[in-house]
């Protein structure tokens, strides 16, 4: 039971092998990798303790005791975020990853066959019959992160009950389960958050620019100039100065938050060349010198966005290397206000009343073990360029950026 599942250990000598766009319609998709030798160094030491602490900390400050079914947690255990909900989706899928990932069930209320049928029966009563949305039953105004509901229905192996016919946040369907692609292509276009930086659409759009491109590749072949279309909105919102999404006028950390939302979805989860690479790295160096990113750094996301963004940088060209590996380097003292000596996590910097079990940090940490090729690191990095080239060749179809900025859809099978 995986909401996801955990890549294998990076090897020492880092496999970036995406130095190069993903290949399009012109380049052959077995391209070799590019080795760069990376010096070994131990784990520190405050990042080896943090596994030792998290089932502790997961049962003691997010998990919800009288909770009516088996995994019920919340994310934020000072109430900060989500007020003073018991329990709530993201933190209850953060939970049931959580355990499953670092294999903590001995360390936890234990998961029955019963209790199993119970909590995807409860995660499944929260979808309106009529909508096919996903809604809080102690408070239907309340909006949901749908995708984390989906999620857990999963972990507990099931299946939504009803399509979806008008979500927001998700792809909808018709009472037939066919894809209904006007949410997307009306928010990849016209979609107000764009000229906050993103974030939120840059999540959703991306989120279903995922689900479609998977239904093209599994036959779907009617979807395609939609998602052609989509696509090329999608990116119209990347600043091509920057490489950032959104206008310079737009907060820092709102811009940071789109660009990580449409990278991971578009390159990582489909391979596409997202343009304009080397003028991110511009921006992630000068930030990070000028100390703009740790300003902005009280939204405990974004010390992960700016790793994850310089990852992407690494794998996406060959340019400023040393630069973009200091970044990493500067982040791992940046953990140590984040992370206490005894490998406790915080939600806030600095803050050791805000002890947390937070995936964001984890990930974090898990991109950096790879990258800085920490030795004997109790984390694996996300990022394996191996598998995830893999994926990409399985595909029948690829998403390719032209130099004009439009998208082509191509079956490599017709190259």
């Amino acid at each position: 039971m995986k909401l996801k599942s955990c890549c294998p250990e990076a090897a020492i000598c880092l496999l970036l092998g995406a130095c190069t766009a993903p290949p399009g319609a012109n380049q052959a998709a077995s391209q070799g990798s590019v080795r760069v030798e990376v010096k070994t160094v131990q784990s520190p030491e405050w990042v080896k303790k943090i596994p030792n602490r998290m089932a502790e900390i997961l049962v003691e400050k997010h998990l919800c005791k009288n909770g009516p079914v088996w995994g019920l947690a919340r994310r934020d255990p000072t109430g900060k975020l989500y007020g003073d909900l018991e329990y709530e989706e993201i933190g209850s899928a953060g939970y049931c990853h959580i355990v499953d990932q670092y294999r903590l069930w001995d360390k936890v209320p234990p998961l029955t066959d019963q209790a199993k049928k119970k909590a995807l029966q409860f995660w499944q009563s929260w979808q309106d019959p009529k909508s096919g949305l996903f809604k809080d039953p102690r408070d239907p105004n309340r909006t949901v992160g749908e995708k984390y509901v989906v999620n857990l229905i999963r972990f507990f192996g099931g299946e939504p009950l009803y399509p979806q016919k008008e979500s927001r946040t998700m792809l909808a369907r018709d009472g037939s389960g066919n894809i209904d692609t006007k949410n997307f292509l009306e928010r990849a276009q016209n979609d107000p958050d764009w000229a906050q930086g993103g974030w939120a659409a840059g999540s959703h759009t991306g989120y279903m620019a995922r689900e479609i491109f998977s239904a093209i590749n599994n036959g779907h072949i009617e979807l395609i100039p939609d998602l052609e279309k989509g696509l090329e909105s999608v990116l119209s919102h990347q600043d091509p100065a920057s490489g950032l999404w959104g206008p310079s006028s737009a907060r820092l950390d709102r811009r940071l938050g789109g660009t990580l939302k449409v990278i991971t979805r578009l390159y990582f989860g489909m391979g596409v060349n997202v343009p304009y690479a080397e003028r991110l790295a511009d921006s992630l160096i000068v930030h990070e010198r000028n100390g703009d990113w740790y300003r902005a750094g009280q939204n405990f996301c974004v010390p992960q966005n700016v790793i994850y963004m310089v990852a992407f940088c690494l794998e996406a060209c060959d340019y400023r290397r040393d630069d973009l590996l200091g970044i990493l380097e500067s982040k791992v003292t940046e953990y140590e206000e984040w992370v206490l000596p005894d490998g406790t996590l915080l939600l806030h910097r600095g803050d050791p009343n805000s002890a947390c079990v937070e995936g964001v940090h984890l990930t974090s940490l898990s991109i950096l073990s790879g990258y800085l090729a920490w030795k004997d690191s109790p984390f694996t990095t996300p990022i394996d360029m191996n598998s995830i080239r893999k994926r990409w060749q399985s595909y029948q179809y690829r998403a390719v950026v032209q130099k004009n900025g439009s998208v082509k859809v191509v079956d490599k099978g017709k190259q």
